[in-house]
């Protein structure tokens, strides 16, 4: 029976299904869903599920149950449980239901269970229940000892003995006597966690009312305004005798009290009719249970539920955003590498074609960066290297990466440093170079040709010893953002157009990648847009600031190209093209470059060669029989100590900052990331070698 107050609609699929599933399976209970009309075929079953009917495999299960919901519920019980349910939904606004049933287990044992239902339409499968339930046996079994005591205490009155096992079966908090034709209370309880009764009115500290219609006025105090009037009508004494009358012998209502603390309790108050053979007065047993925790439950798992469909379409779009601005530039690669072939006599064409693939594999390689950095920073595996930075070489290394993507789009491009005092200062170079970057990179992305882009770097003094806030200011002419978008700018998957429409490629990671940069490193991020009329984002840091710098002094010794040519590499790599390429490029800057397939060559061939044989070792990471942080150490615990301390350069595909930091703890000089870029490279190598002949 479809009810418009309570008959809710939503998406149910397997893709949902699986996004939730590691939820699902750490739940500590039992969890199904299965099909509210036909067969009642079940959707999915949790591990925890399987545990309950000791079965092992879902093969046993459905062997044993049919793997349907009425397969489950013990025989003699299927029927009242299903009219319950049904019972339940159609008198509540809550679309959730509570029943106890038997099951038989595979080996036949008789088992008691808790089930907590949760009525939903889907458009996949139509109406569907969401069920929770646990084994009760135990528990069952202390309240029945609990619920022989009473019934010995109160045998000699009429029939209360089964409207108190009733009440404590429906473990309630409080349950009351109440003579409804004479309108006053003959008992009320309050049931202790330890299953005990006390008198209701001494424990909750109230007044002992006599009559029952002033105990009501008296708890409408605490209801929700809206819904007082509500349940003044529904447990009126006249209105329940007249349900008596009609042969209704249970009443429900659900109500939510606030407590003298402030706290919200959602209560279920269940009145068990009767009346006294002696003088003909209708009487109820009215039971109050708290079900705050349970619809707490409820909506942490249509929380969850929602999350995992909003994250599901999120990622689904993502994926085809994915799929398409990955082939683009796969697509340039292949189709220019197709003409350089064709034409390769024409030296002119061919270098465009080249160029055209080099900017295709930095894009390619752009997404995949931001895929990982967002996985990782949402697995929590992301971590802060602080070093001593020059902050005109961060500059001038972004405006080197900037520049030709600005040129390119005849863009105006500058930067503005002149309210910095401070240039050296201490900063996780990778993450605040990255953060800047995506800036950056977006608004020459989304700026028309002709237009400007700028980054303003300014530094406020903060009256703090060894600390300034530094902000840094990305401004373009732009296309702007909608204040609609606006709001959800820093989510990750999120663009406002997708390439097709904008003509830009992208993951919309990179601003989500940025926020949790910012946030990482304890700043700020803002933004000021307008449609038409360009963006401006500002990010506002906290960064230390060296004493003394002896700095100064460490840039007096440096090393020139030529003084480079001639040094000796050892190159590390197993796999075969990356050590062609790696050799070529090291060998035309004039480098000689000797090369070990893996780690275990390598210790062996730095083992038998003479100190300073060797001037530097490029070292994989990821390697076959010894990978490369192993072979730095056995390297570092070599007995002669010149063989030992021979500089060595991590060259890897992981390029993360804790790579960095486990390249380092490994006894590593620096680390640099795949694709191999020469510029950067041999910037590499001449700090290391710096450094090395500084000390």
């Amino acid at each position: 029976m479809e009810h418009e107050v309570y008959h809710k609609r939503m998406t149910f699929d397997a893709s949902t299904l699986s996004s939730i599933e590691p939820i699902l399976e750490g739940m500590p209970g039992g969890l199904f869903i299965y099909c509210a009309g036909g067969g009642e075929e079940l959707l999915y079953i949790n591990s925890a599920v399987l545990r309950i009917f000791g079965c092992d495999t879902k093969e046993e299960f459905r062997r044993l149950t049919g793997y349907t919901f009425r397969g489950m519920v013990h025989p003699d019980d299927i029927d009242e449980v299903e009219r319950s349910i049904q019972r339940q939904i159609a008198n509540s606004i809550y679309d959730f239901d509570y029943v106890e049933y038997r099951i038989i287990q595979k080996d036949g044992s008789i088992r008691w269970i808790e089930d907590y239902g949760h009525f939903v339409h889907t458009e996949a499968y139509g109406d569907i229940f969401y069920v929770f339930i646990d084994d009760s046996t135990e528990r069952l079994k202390n309240r029945m000892s609990e619920l022989e005591k009473v019934n010995e205490e109160l045998r000699a009155t009429y029939a209360r003995e089964s409207q108190y096992r009733k009440a404590i079966l429906y473990d309630a908090v409080s349950f009351f006597e109440v003579n409804l034709t004479k309108d006053e209370f003959l008992s009320a309880y309050i049931q202790m966690q330890d299953g005990q009764l006390k008198d209701f009115f001494e424990h909750a500290g109230i007044p002992r009312f006599e009559k029952y219609s002033d105990y009501v006025r008296f708890w409408m105090r605490d209801m929700d305004p809206d819904a007082s009037e509500e349940y003044a009508r529904y447990v009126d004494a006249g209105r329940l005798i007249e349900c008596y009358g009609r042969g209704e012998l249970e009443q429900t209502y659900d109500g939510w009290i606030t407590d003298s603390l402030g706290g919200r309790h959602l209560y279920h108050y269940a009145f068990l009719l009767g009346r006294n053979d002696y003088t003909g007065d209708v009487i109820t047993m009215a039971i109050t249970k708290d079900m705050t925790e349970q619809v707490q439950k409820q909506n942490l798992l249509k929380s969850a539920l929602n999350q995992a469909q909003t994250a599901s379409i999120a990622r689904n779009t993502f994926l085809q955003n994915m799929s398409h601005d990955i082939r683009t530039p796969l697509n340039a690669i292949i189709g220019f590498a197709e003409l350089a072939r064709k034409h390769k006599a024409d030296e002119t064409r061919v270098d465009n074609y080249l160029n055209q693939i080099s900017a295709a594999g930095e894009q390619l390689l752009a997404i995949v960066n931001e895929s990982l950095e967002v996985t990782r920073m949402e697995s929590g595996k992301v971590y802060l290297v602080e070093n001593i930075v020059e902050l005109d070489e961060l500059l001038s290394e972004l405006e080197r990466m900037i520049l030709p993507q600005a040129e390119a789009k005849a863009l105006r491009f500058a930067i503005d440093r002149s309210g910095v005092h401070n240039s050296v200062i201490y900063m996780d170079l990778l993450r605040v170079k990255e953060m800047l970057f995506q800036l950056l990179d977006n608004a020459v992305k989304y700026t028309e040709p002709g237009g400007s882009v700028s980054l303003t770097v300014a530094e406020e003094d903060l009256k703090l010893d060894h600390y300034g806030k530094f902000r840094f200011i990305v401004e373009d002419s732009g296309r702007g953002i909608s204040e609609t978008f606006r709001r959800e700018l820093f989510q990750p998957f999120r663009r406002e157009r997708n390439t097709t429409k904008s003509g830009v490629l992208g993951t919309g990671l990179g601003l989500s990648v940025v926020k949790n940069l910012v946030d990482l490193m304890e700043g700020s991020v803002a933004v000021e847009s307008a449609e038409g009329k360009g963006s401006k984002f500002t990010v506002d840091l906290m960064l230390r600031l060296p004493g003394e710098l002896p700095i100064q002094d460490q840039r007096r010794f440096r090393l020139d190209e030529a003084d480079l040519k001639g040094k000796r590499i050892l190159l590390v790599e197993d796999n075969e093209i990356n050590r062609e390429i790696a050799q070529e490029l090291l060998t035309d800057e004039g480098y000689i470059v000797e090369t070990a397939e893996d780690g275990d060559v390598a210790v062996e061939m730095v083992s038998r060669s003479e100190p300073q044989y060797y001037d530097l070792i490029l070292m994989d990471i990821q390697m076959p029989v010894m990978d490369g942080h192993q072979a730095t150490k056995a390297i570092r615990a070599l007995e002669d100590r010149k063989l030992a301390c021979v500089p060595i350069v991590a060259l890897s595909a992981n390029a993360f900052a804790e790579d960095y930091k486990r390249s380092l703890e490994a006894g590593m000089d620096a680390h640099i990331s795949k694709p191999i870029r020469i510029e950067e490279l041999q910037e590499t190598i001449r700090n290391v070698l710096e450094r090395l002949y500084r000390e």
